[in-house]
């Protein structure tokens, strides 16, 4: 007796096939696999960025915790026939927001003198030789509010920078610089002008 052929439905039902729960399992812990992975290394990405990040802002707030400033008048000393400027003061103290000590010891900072014809390191204590055509400067400091050579918030001391051994030595209208680097905190800067006609003693602008 030949058999009469099924219906679709009945076709259907009978050829049914589905994922066994092994290929579930394999499937379902191969997504998780994957994200963690991904969720890992997200997470790797944003704790190194914050850190960082971190770094940064602690660094910043290190530099301006520790910070020195020009306070008053930049003064001029000339020599007996002014004719060029000796030395020039001016007056440090602590910022107002800074919070830490600023080291002006002979290893804790570095002065700089530059002008049109020379960028030198200026020398602490002085020690200039007898070469007439080599360019040197010293500075040395006096201490008004506090001592040591540490300046804490609230202390102040008077720079002065000497160039009688500068080459050439420091005439009448002339731009220079002098820089105050500490080994931290922002750097000092005194930019002036020596004007038309020296004085003994005279304010730099």
């Amino acid at each position: 007796m030949r058999k009469r052929p099924l219906g679709r439905v009945a076709w259907l039902h009978a050829n049914q096939r589905g994922i066994t729960g092994l290929e579930t399992a394999i499937v379902l812990i191969a997504f998780v696999v994957v994200a963690s992975v991904f969720a890992f290394a997200v997470l790797s990405t944003g704790l190194l960025s914050s850190e960082k990040s971190k770094e940064t802002v602690l660094g910043g707030l290190e530099e301006t915790s520790s910070t020195i400033s020009v306070r008053g008048s930049v003064i001029g000393d000339s020599n007996s026939a002014k004719t060029f400027i000796d030395t020039v003061k001016f007056t440090l103290s602590s910022a107002a927001q800074a919070s830490d000590a600023v080291d002006l010891s002979t290893t804790g900072v570095v002065v700089t003198y530059l002008d049109n014809n020379q960028a030198i390191n200026c020398e602490n204590p002085q020690s200039f030789d007898v070469d007439p055509d080599t360019a040197e400067c010293s500075w040395s400091t006096s201490w008004i509010i506090g001592s040591g050579d540490l300046v804490d918030p609230g202390e102040q001391l008077d720079m002065t920078i000497t160039l009688t051994n500068l080459s050439p030595l420091l005439p009448k209208s002339r731009e220079f610089t002098i820089q105050v680097k500490p080994n931290k905190g922002a750097v000092v800067i005194v930019n002036r002008t020596t004007p038309p006609e020296l004085k003994a003693i005279m304010e730099l602008n």
